[in-house]
């Protein structure tokens, strides 16, 4: 009937923070945001190469803001170049530029972020490059554990050294065996 492949599988989810190669899934969309009701990309991704092929990578928010176009053009101008959409083209609509996006590639960077609308960690994306030629490369990181995961522990952790606090101790020559 068919053979097990644990790489063919339903759900598959990327792990670990990392750099990855990715094509912009068709169910990504246009929006506009609740509270100002700016123009919004909603772009989802599905890894094509390495590891994690097959595993998705959803819910990059990406916000126009007419208030500040230099800032928003730049961020959808870097999304652009990374699908390889040449200069000079015009983009009249985020509707547009969602629709034109859907099936294209790129390499994207994430890394686990807080969420405070779900209180879980997810994968957040910081960076968009052209696809890597040497391929997907997760870099070990994987989803910290609760709310307070990002924070440095090692430094608010009090000691449980009996000794901590003590003077020293003098141990004459004659107390040892040799």
């Amino acid at each position: 009937l068919f053979v097990v492949d644990s790489q063919n599988v339903l759900g598959k989810s990327v792990k670990e923070a990392g750099s990855y190669n990715v094509k912009i899934l068709p169910d990504s969309e246009y929006k506009k945001t609740k509270e100002k009701n700016k123009d919004m990309a909603t772009f989802n991704y599905e890894v094509i190469d390495g590891k994690y092929k097959g595993g998705k990578i959803l819910y990059n928010n990406v916000v126009w803001d007419n208030e500040d176009i230099e800032l928003s053009t730049k961020r959808f101008n870097t999304i652009l170049t990374a699908i390889g959409v040449p200069d000079g083209t015009a983009i009249d609509s985020i509707q547009q530029l969602v629709n034109a996006a859907k099936g294209k590639t790129l390499n994207i960077t994430v890394d686990w972020e807080h969420s405070d609308y779900n209180d879980r960690w997810n994968l957040s994306v910081k960076a968009y490059n052209k696809l890597d030629e040497e391929g997907s490369k997760p870099n070990g990181v994987e989803r910290p554990n609760g709310k307070e995961a990002n924070k440095n522990t090692f430094a608010q952790s009090h000691s449980n050294d009996p000794f901590a606090s003590s003077s020293t101790i003098d141990i004459s020559d004659d107390d040892f065996p040799f």
